[in-house]
């Protein structure tokens, strides 16, 4: 059987009823999680660009674009919905084995959620086709190193997303077999071409997951009205493109299932991954500090994705963006042991280029620590400690082991309702917290998706 062929017949198999209670729960709180940093990232530039350029070309009024009352075609929803909810950097990461690919499984939420719309479908069928995207897209991540091979795992979303919105729109398994092909073959292979140290991030950084979303509904659709594409897709990507391919993942996707979707991790932090366990160290630390201008030294001892590469690179203490400071561990330890937090408000006024936090940041060293090294790729652990040398003499410390937000540390619901508030509230308004994640946490109960998008806009 070819890896689309089983990835089909999980789509069209897997039913409400099949999912524990824990895998629903993830669910629901990976929509919340994720149309919170759509909302957020509203009136960015990269969004801002992609949301005109729908709005300008029109098309069947399919599905709503986040934030507002505009209705466009399903690809374009998903282009400009997609943007969002990656654009500040702030949406789950999947909490692979040891030495295997990850992913932001929820950038193909917003493809399924306006499949989902376009569809009038349930609550239930939105959360099963959310859960089937996030478990092929573990088994994709898992199978093949697409890092690798110059790939960014963002292209697992093109893969995904036929399967999980073709079963939300009827096709059927030869249809949907079609369309993963059709997708992966001329959207689903994303090069990894924007984060290098000696760069600025451009935008396609945010804007990479719509346009994979985009592929993955245009294919849907094209395949329902009859167009055909090969069925061995991945298995010619495995062969001319070779990594040490596994099927074995792709086995989790028939039954008996093993669900990985409680294995994303959900981010405290709007940042990069590395760098929230540093982040959740300055803020431990911040109450003792007092007064930036008094330390001495801030040291992070951690592993290589925290102390070196884009976060710790010579472009991470000069940042000229908001995509490169918040892949910055110097400034995000700076503003977390100056403000005790990082929200999306921290961002607010090119901070980066404040002359005082830049004199901070040349204080903050990064140190590649074995233990920390070893930890991460053994164990799957993203801790590091943070030291801090005071003028007089002191010295402050905390060490994270685990961060919060990881499967093995998981935030508290007061927690997830804090970071939500962080990015709905100054975009719609005191209270929107609150409703999103109502609406999300109604969906196992609601007939439709009307009032989950309706949470996404102003009161």
């Amino acid at each position: 059987m070819f890896h689309a062929e089983r990835m089909a017949d999980f789509a069209l198999g897997l039913r409400f009823d099949d999912l524990p209670d824990a895998v629903v729960l993830a669910a629901v709180r990976a929509v919340a999680d994720t149309l919170a940093c759509a909302v957020g990232a509203i009136g960015e530039p990269g969004p801002a660009i992609l949301r005109r350029y729908a709005i300008e070309r029109g098309g069947r009024p399919e599905a709503t674009l986040l934030g507002g009352e505009e209705r466009v075609d399903l690809p374009l929803a998903a282009l400009v919905n997609g943007a969002l909810a990656r654009d500040l950097d702030a949406n789950d990461l999947y909490a692979a084995p040891p030495g295997r690919d990850t992913g932001h499984f929820s950038d193909a939420i917003p493809a399924v959620l306006a499949a989902a719309e376009a569809a009038g479908a349930s609550g239930r069928e939105l959360l099963t086709a959310v859960v089937v995207a996030y478990e092929i897209q573990a088994a994709l991540s898992e199978a093949y190193r697409w890092m690798d091979r110059g790939l960014h795992s963002v292209s697992q979303v093109a893969w995904a997303v036929p399967a999980a919105a073709g079963r939300l729109l009827g096709l059927s398994r030869e249809q949907i077999v079609s369309a993963i092909g059709l997708a992966g073959t001329t959207g689903g292979l994303i090069l990894q071409s924007w984060l290098k140290p000696s760069l600025a991030i451009p935008m396609v950084k945010g804007g990479a997951p719509g346009f994979a979303g985009q592929a993955g509904l245009q294919a849907a659709l094209l395949a329902r009205a009859g167009f055909t594409a090969p069925p061995d897709a991945l298995e010619t990507l495995f062969d001319r493109l070779p990594s040490d391919a596994d099927p074995a993942p792709f086995e989790r996707l028939s039954p008996p299932y093993a669900f990985t979707t409680p294995r994303n991790m959900l981010k405290r932090y709007p940042a990069q991954i590395y760098t929230q366990a540093a982040v959740q160290a300055a803020v431990e630390l911040h109450p003792e500090v007092g007064n930036v201008d008094d330390i001495a030294v801030a040291t992070v001892y951690g592993h290589r994705g925290v102390a070196a590469g884009v976060q710790g690179s010579a472009a991470a203490y000069t940042p000229e963006s908001r995509a490169t400071a918040d892949h910055s561990t110097p400034f995000v330890v700076a503003v977390a042991l100056r403000d005790g937090d990082l929200t999306p408000a921290s961002y607010q006024g090119e901070p980066w280029k404040d002359p005082a936090l830049r004199d901070l940041m040349q204080r903050v060293d990064l140190v590649i620590d074995p233990a920390f090294e070893r930890a991460l790729v053994e164990e799957g652990r993203f801790g590091c400690r943070l030291v801090v040398e005071m003028l007089d003499g002191r010295r402050l410390e905390a060490t994270v082991e685990q961060q919060r937000g990881h499967p093995d540390n998981p935030l508290s619901r007061d927690e997830l309702l804090a970071k939500i508030r962080g990015f709905t509230d100054p975009v719609l308004g005191d209270g929107a917290a609150e409703r999103l994640l109502a609406a999300a946490e109604a969906l196992p109960q609601a007939t439709g998706v009307d009032a989950l998008i309706a949470a996404c806009r102003p009161a």
